[in-house]
C-alpha cells in the first residue's frame, strides 16, 4: 500500500509521521486473519510534491511501488489519479477526491474512507440556515486547490460561495482577504482552508487575530476550519498552549466552529499512548507533537 502525500515539503503534514502510522496500520492488519485474506501487507511512503503540476506527475510513479494507493492529498491531482488507478486496476483510497476524483464516473477504483467534507459542511450549514459562504485559503497549492474544489462542490449543492480568496502569513494579506469578506453581500461563514492554528498553522493564527482586530469575531461571522473535517481533532480535556498563551487568539477563537470526526473509544492522544505501551510505535514519540 502506497501512502501518498506532501510529507517532505509541508512541515505540518510531516508531523503526521506517515511512516510510523502506515507501519502501525499494516502490522495490525497482518495480525488479523479476518482482514488479511491470505495476503501479507506492507506499506511504502511516497512523497507528493507540493506544486500541483508536479503532484499530478508524481502520481504516475506510484504504479511501480504499490498495488493500492492512499492519497493524494491535493484535489487537483485527483482527476489524473482516479483515471490512472482505474487503468491500473488499483484501489485509490482518498478523502480529498470528490467530484474531481470521480472523473466523470471513470474512476471506478476510487474509494472514500470518510464522508465528503463538502457534504458534511452542507449538512451543518443547512442545519443552522447559513447559506452564504466565503472561502479563505493558505497560499500553498494544496490549500488553494482545496479551496477552489470545496467552493465548486458547495455551489453544486446550491450554496452561494461569493468569495474565494487567499491569505498568507502577512497581516496585510489577512486584512485584504477579510475586507473582501466584509464587502461581500450576506456572508455568514468563513471557511478556512489552511492548517489549523491548534496544529501550528501560522496562516490561520494571523487570519483569526486580524479578524479580532476588525471586530469580525463578535458573532457576525462564523469561522470553520476545513482541515478538522478530515481527521479526529482531540477536543476532550486537551490543553492547546497556543490558545492559553495568546489572549487575542483565544478571544478570536470564540468565533470558531470546529466540525471534526468523533472518536468515542479513545482520542488520538490516548490511542497513541496505548500503542506506545504496546511497543507498536517508538517510545519516544510525544503525542502532543504528532
Amino acid at each position: 500500500v502506497g501512502v501518498l502525500g506532501p510529507w517532505s515539503c509541508d512541515p505540518v503534514l510531516a508531523r503526521a509521521l506517515p511512516d510510523v502510522a502506515s507501519r502501525l496500520a499494516v502490522a495490525r492488519l497482518n495480525r488479523d486473519p479476518a482482514l488479511t485474506a491470505g495476503y501479507w501487507w506492507d506499506s511504502v511512503v511516497m512523497s507528493e510534491p507540493c506544486s500541483t503540476p508536479q503532484a499530478v506527475a508524481g502520481v504516475v510513479s506510484a504504479e511501480r511501488y504499490a498495488s493500492a494507493i492512499v492519497g493524494p492529498l491535493n484535489p487537483a491531482a485527483c482527476g489524473a489519479a482516479g483515471l490512472l488507478a482505474a487503468a491500473w486496476n488499483k484501489p485509490l483510497v482518498s478523502w480529498t477526491c470528490g467530484a474531481a476524483g470521480a472523473a466523470g464516473g471513470a474512476a471506478v477504483t476510487l474509494l472514500r474512507p470518510l464522508p465528503a467534507p463538502a457534504a458534511v459542511l452542507h449538512a451543518v450549514l443547512r442545519y443552522f440556515r447559513w447559506a452564504h459562504v466565503a472561502v479563505v485559503a493558505a497560499p500553498q497549492d494544496l490549500w488553494v486547490d482545496t479551496g477552489q474544489e470545496v467552493a465548486k462542490e458547495l455551489r453544486a449543492k446550491g450554496l452561494p460561495v461569493t468569495v474565494v480568496t487567499v491569505a498568507g502569513e502577512e497581516e496585510e494579506e489577512a486584512e485584504e482577504a477579510l475586507r473582501r469578506v466584509q464587502r461581500a453581500d450576506g456572508v455568514r461563514v468563513v471557511l478556512m482552508c489552511m492548517h489549523s492554528v491548534l496544529l501550528g498553522g501560522r496562516e490561520q493564527k494571523v487570519l483569526l487575530e486580524k479578524a479580532e482586530d476588525l471586530g469580525m469575531t463578535d458573532g457576525t461571522f462564523v469561522f470553520i476550519p476545513y482541515d478538522a473535517l478530515t481527521f479526529a481533532l482531540p477536543y476532550r480535556r486537551v490543553p492547546y498552549p497556543v490558545l492559553a498563551n495568546n489572549t487575542k487568539l483565544r478571544l478570536a477563537y470564540d468565533a470558531v466552529l470546529t466540525v471534526t470526526i468523533d472518536s468515542p473509544d479513545a482520542s488520538f492522544h490516548e490511542a497513541l499512548d496505548e500503542a506506545k505501551k504496546a511497543y507498536e510505535v517508538p517510545a519516544d514519540l510525544d503525542p502532543a507533537e504528532v
